[in-house]
């Protein structure tokens, strides 16, 4: 299959609802101008999802994914081999890999193909922490490297890290995340207030730091301070990086704060208007979109000073950075909060403009155009 009358860019993504959660809106984008392929492991519970992106050619390859360690490294085989063969069969022009792990798969697997391939590294956190895998990452982008490669970043400080490990390239490229349709979000200003409702929502991940949110609810209620503490989110129980099953049970049966079950993209969107903080004390982020998607419904944000929040952030003028894996410094930007609720809605207003001037769709679309053309 050759789509003449568009180029063709192929999206590789393993997990599928990560895309349309995250890439969809952008995808439409660029279908104006690309014949758009997503390579993903599609199940049976998405195939309803599909019927609504129609501009979209879809492609099923099965995860690689396996508990048991050998089994884990022949899959990878088989999904890389899988993998060039789909490339050549629709012979694209471009192609998309999501994540670090698709990039180091997708650059081994696609060194001899001549398509171009950008690399999209949506967090690079891992690499930071874990210098074995650093220098693993280093020797295959090396080794695997080619004059087609292309590097995106979606906050400067990631872009910096690989800068170090690979040396200063003209192909890498910054743009801040996926960006965010205003027209499906609407801007409304918080009112006056008693209680402050601060929300943290996202999967309940041990790095998504709600244990630290946890504990700083705890710390404010003891501090009898007029504040409402509410988590949003998905308990994957069998998940590697999930929270462990006993601080599940303590945040469902808490008192401090209501846990208001799993919320998927729309339910967030809907309901992100009853509160007035959005929280993310994350230890790492490429550039978060449920942030992102509150700054444009005017609201304030309390964040980590780490990669990709501090991004969402001017201190002080649309919230308050904390310090990462401290619920004492998080209590006290919740408290700053508290006991100023005026700046709220002066806070939320500069969200705002902050998304409209760096990260609504348009914007996006426009930077990733001009590095496919290139």
């Amino acid at each position: 299959m050759s789509i003449k009358d568009k180029p063709s860019l192929c999206i590789v993504v393993a997990d599928i609802d990560f895309f349309f959660s995250h890439r969809a809106a952008l995808a439409k984008k660029l279908s104006e101008k690309f014949q758009i392929i997503v390579i993903s492991d599609i199940k049976e519970s998405n195939e309803s999802k599909l019927l609504k992106y129609d501009f979209i050619k879809f492609v099923h390859l099965k995860s690689r994914i396996s508990e048991n360690k050998l089994k884990n490294f022949l899959s990878v085989i088989r999904y890389a081999f899988s993998l060039v063969s789909l490339l050549k069969h629709y012979q694209v022009d471009n192609i998309f890999f999501i994540t670090l792990e698709s990039s180091l798969i997708g650059a081994i697997a696609t060194k001899h193909l001549k398509n171009k391939k950008y690399f999209i590294i949506s967090g690079a956190n891992v690499l930071r922490e874990n210098k074995l895998l650093r220098l693993i990452a280093t020797k295959i982008f090396t080794y695997f490297k080619s004059l087609n490669n292309r590097f995106i970043f979606q906050n400067n400080e990631d872009k910096m890290l690989f800068e170090k490990m690979l040396g200063v390239n003209n192909r890498f490229y910054l743009i801040k995340g996926n960006g965010v349709d205003l027209d499906k979000i609407s801007y409304r200003p918080i009112g006056k207030t008693e209680n402050i409702k601060f929300l943290f929502a996202g999967n309940l991940f041990y790095s998504k730091g709600v244990s630290y949110f946890h504990d700083a609810a705890i710390k404010i209620k003891n501090a009898n301070l007029n504040a409402d503490f509410f988590i949003a989110g998905e308990y994957l129980k069998n998940h590697p990086l999930s929270i462990e099953d006993s601080l599940y049970k303590t945040i469902v049966e808490s008192e401090s704060i209501k846990y208001l079950g799993a919320w998927n993209q729309k339910t967030f969107l809907e309901n992100l208007y009853d509160y007035h903080v959005f929280v993310l004390p994350s230890f790492g982020e490429g550039m978060p979109l449920a942030a992102i998607e509150a700054m444009a419904s005017g609201r304030a944000l309390i964040c980590s000073d780490v990669p990709g929040c501090n991004s969402c952030i001017i201190d002080n003028k649309n919230g308050y950075l904390c310090e990462p894996r401290s619920s004492k410094s998080l209590a006290q930007s919740m408290q700053k909060i508290i006991q100023n609720k005026k700046q709220i809605s002066e806070m939320g207003e500069c969200s705002r403009k902050m998304v409209e001037k760096e990260f609504k769709l348009e914007i996006i679309y426009k930077q990733f155009n001009s590095v496919i053309d290139v």
